[in-house]
């Protein structure tokens, strides 16, 4: 019989306008456990700096000076180049569930189940370019939600296919979004030029209470579902053994219902996301919740949450905190090198092998 045990991580947020002495701080920190990640499959498995660079001209030519200036602060390494492009990176399975909720003000709420063994857990408030972003990092080039100032609210949700292909990682593209885009018509336009690796389902957010959820895939266009909800499926998924062992459909089925039934005020439903089904505690597997987030477009705030603590942010004043838990699985978790193994080998084990 295995016993709950624990696992201790910090959180922490930090402001800089342009990547500079804090990100390469925490660049360095994340590096080693990033690069055995993007060369686990062999160095030959991932695409040359000049196929990185050609296709982050071609698709996001806007985001080339400030990607430039990463490398550079990263200390210009082939490897950390290439890395960064998030061009053709390994598949990753993640988890997730989001919700678009109208109520006494609209607001985008999404759980992010993943593992802690590889997760940066670095919220940063930055202006890269024409707008200020407070974001989730995620491959330090990227992010896995987040908010700009002009009120456009991003999050993901991985689509559960098996196929992986040629396209970017959706961190960057999530990124890309946030600094270019002020509202979901303008989303929408740039998520139809940039190709994706794997299948997600973005949705979208904006002050005008617009939204939209895009269901995104290898050689595909976007599908718009119009979906105030989504897991971890998309019409024309079929993987059951994922399906089943994140129980995507029970948290669609029971997400769809409370959000239907419009009950609840924003706040209590964003507080629904810490309990079951929404919430899962299966970190040493791969599919805990790692933290919560809800973000407000109409006020431009957002808050990054979990059981016991709140972070809320606005772009008028951002002081650098740190917050540290304990991620509890009442299975336990499996020793520090196999879990590393498990995460850095071909096979999805994180997401599969419960």
């Amino acid at each position: 019989m295995r016993h709950s045990t624990h696992m201790d991580f910090n959180f922490r947020a930090f402001a800089e306008d342009l990547p500079g002495t804090h990100w390469q701080h925490h660049f360095k920190s994340h590096w080693q456990a990033y690069r055995r990640w993007f060369l686990r499959f062999g160095e030959r498995k991932r695409p040359t700096y000049l196929e990185s660079v050609r296709a982050l001209k071609r698709h996001m030519p806007e985001f080339m000076p400030t990607y430039e200036s990463m490398v550079e602060i990263a200390g210009g390494g082939d490897h950390a180049a290439r890395f960064l492009s998030q061009y053709c990176p390994p598949p990753l399975f993640r988890g997730c569930s989001q919700s678009v909720y109208i109520r006494d003000e609209v607001v985008l709420v999404r759980n992010y189940d993943y593992s802690p063994y590889i997760f940066d857990g670095l919220v940063m408030q930055s202006r890269f370019d024409q707008r200020a972003v407070v974001a989730m990092l995620d491959c330090m080039s990227g992010a896995l939600d987040g908010i700009n100032s002009d009120g456009l609210a991003v999050s993901m949700s991985f689509g559960g296919r098996e196929e992986f292909g040629d396209g970017f990682g959706i961190p960057i593209l999530l990124r890309y979004l946030l600094e270019y885009a002020g509202n979901v018509s303008e989303a929408c336009e740039l998520i139809a030029r940039v190709p994706v690796n794997g299948a997600y389902n973005v949705m979208l957010l904006d002050s005008d209470a617009s939204f939209e959820t895009l269901a995104i895939a290898p050689g595909q266009a976007p599908l718009a579902l119009k979906a105030t909800v989504s897991t971890n499926h998309q019409p024309g998924s079929s993987w059951p053994i994922y399906e089943e062992k994140v129980a995507t459909y029970p948290r669609f089925d029971y997400l769809s219902e409370i959000n239907a039934a419009s009950e609840l005020s924003g706040y209590d439903f964003t507080r629904r996301f810490l309990q079951p089904p929404l919430y899962n505690n299966k970190f040493g597997r791969g599919f805990g919740t790692l933290y919560s987030a809800a973000f407000y477009p109409q006020r431009k705030t957002c808050e990054y949450f979990w059981p016991q603590h709140a972070w809320g942010f606005d772009f008028n004043t951002f002081s650098p905190l740190e917050y540290s838990i304990s991620f509890v699985d009442p299975d336990g978790y499996p020793a520090k090198s196999r879990a590393y193994a498990d995460i850095y080998t071909s096979q999805p084990v994180p997401v599969l092998k419960f």
